[in-house]
């Protein structure tokens, strides 16, 4: 007899993952946690957990059977991971998977892609041509230097910390990292936070979201920034500060900020009209927003997919021979 396993179709699988799933479990298909069954609930063995619903405790108690939640992301502040363990429901995700996710350079491509956009107003230059305006000297006038000639800061040089580091050495940027936790030769280390700002005319963030990461980057971090630089944020939203970046911005003290994620985006009571940074955006194009597309290739969807899937599998077996 198969595990049960709760699938929603707002997940979006690719077509293999689904064949795949159904080859090792017996899937039921709700089309958001929004359609959830108490029935169903206390059936099920397996249960993916897609961001923007939150897994508490009064969710996970209506699971009697449950013993694996899966997500295929790094984040899990979505889970109450520490009561589902105290109930022996494993966690399966990327976290922690760091020999895998070194084959997934996403995230760390569309940063730079960010980066560029940014500091040579490529949206904008677009733009102009569609409104039948071929005036490229204007958008130099915009871009004062080079990125050789600017400087990268990288905040958490952890797997996609290095990643972008490497491709700013690519460019002959002189790159700076602020992580405690991390010592590398190949770049210039910051014993201080607010030292990375003040030397950084690009700051580049690539820390998980949590209780001490949360607002790391305010209104104090990016006053020490150089006048004209640059933010971007492909990390999880809720790490920088929204309001104060909108505050940075509207002094004119960044020239341009991009973003990946939306603070608190992935809370069920998220409202997009209600986002000041989107508000912002609405009237100014010195902002970047783009709706969590870091890792959506569908390549490494695919691979990540499979890779969760083997997860729970290598999991319930593990639990099956210890019975």
């Amino acid at each position: 007899m198969k595990p049960i396993l709760l699938y929603y179709k707002i997940q979006s699988f690719q077509n293999f993952s689904l064949e795949y799933l159904e080859d090792n479990f017996d899937v039921i298909v709700l089309d958001s946690p929004k359609h959830d069954q108490p029935d169903i609930l206390k059936r099920i063995n397996v249960l993916f957990a897609p961001m923007g619903y939150l897994y508490d405790k009064e969710k996970i108690d209506l699971c009697e059977q449950l013993s694996i939640i899966a997500t295929p992301t790094t984040g899990e502040h979505h889970i109450d991971t520490e009561y589902a363990k105290s109930k022996g429901i494993r966690i399966c995700s990327l976290k922690n998977q760091q020999h895998f996710l070194q084959k997934i350079s996403a995230t760390a491509e569309l940063t730079w892609g960010l980066i560029i956009c940014l500091t040579r107003k490529i949206l904008q230059a677009e733009k102009s041509v569609r409104n039948i305006k071929w005036n490229g000297k204007i958008f130099g006038e915009k871009t004062p230097k080079m990125l050789s000639e600017m400087s990268l800061g990288i905040l958490g040089l952890g797997r996609l910390g290095k990643i972008v580091a490497n491709y700013g050495k690519a460019f002959n940027m002189d790159v700076f990292y602020y992580d405690p936790y991390v010592k590398n030769e190949n770049f210039i280390r910051c014993d201080h936070l607010h030292d990375l700002a003040r030397k950084s005319d690009i700051v580049s963030v690539h820390v998980h979201l949590n209780e001490k990461t949360k607002n790391l980057v305010g209104l104090d971090f990016l006053d020490q920034m150089p006048s004209g630089s640059y933010l971007v944020n492909t990390s999880r939203g809720g790490i920088v500060n929204e309001k104060d970046l909108v505050k940075a911005l509207e002094k004119n003290h960044l020239a341009g900020a991009a973003v990946d994620m939306l603070e608190n985006e992935h809370l069920p009571d998220f409202n997009i009209f209600k986002n000041s940074l989107m508000e912002y955006a609405q009237t100014h194009d010195n902002v970047i927003i783009t709706p969590k597309i870091g890792g959506v290739t569908k390549d490494s969807w695919e691979m990540v997919e499979k890779h969760i899937i083997d997860l729970i599998i290598n999991e319930l077996q593990k639990r099956n021979g210890s019975n």
